[in-house]
């Protein structure tokens, strides 16, 4: 992937990872800490959170198109880097107790329901782009 290519896709990303990172917090604190309540420095932290778990993407930059092997390969280490970044914040900002495996297993399965939430949404658009250049090349070669 080109440079500016995933400098855009790390742009629209963010959103969707942001707005991932709250939902699943919800879900944690409401299964886990109800009695939670959040300051301006935790909602910082989100955003924070958002823009790191956007960092790990530079793990597909290349300067060549990737295999399907490399992609897999590069999309299984992208998600094992993004775990450890987002657990050693969460657990800095005392979000987790590393030694609760109950609490680490919830907040890795919110990372992955972000994380298949980005994925699906890139996908969604990806097809849809790939979708509108089809019909405007049958537009233009089946027309004549």
């Amino acid at each position: 992937m080109r440079l500016d290519e995933l400098l855009k896709a790390m742009f629209r990303s963010f959103f969707v990872i942001t707005t991932g990172v709250v939902a699943s917090m919800y879900l944690y604190c409401a299964l886990l800490n109800p009695g939670a309540v959040f300051t301006v420095k935790d909602i910082g932290r989100i955003l924070l959170m958002a823009v790191v778990g956007d960092l790990p993407l530079f793990l597909f930059w290349s300067r060549r198109e990737l295999s399907k092997r490399r992609y897999f390969i590069r999309r299984i280490v992208h998600m094992a880097v993004l775990a450890l970044i987002l657990l050693y914040f969460a657990s800095l900002w005392d979000w987790i107790s590393l030694d609760k495996a109950g609490e680490v297993a919830v907040f890795l399965l919110c990372v992955l329901a972000v994380y298949v939430i980005v994925l699906f949404a890139a996908v969604l658009r990806d097809k849809k782009l790939s979708d509108r250049l089809n019909r405007k090349l049958k537009e233009r070669y089946h027309t004549r």
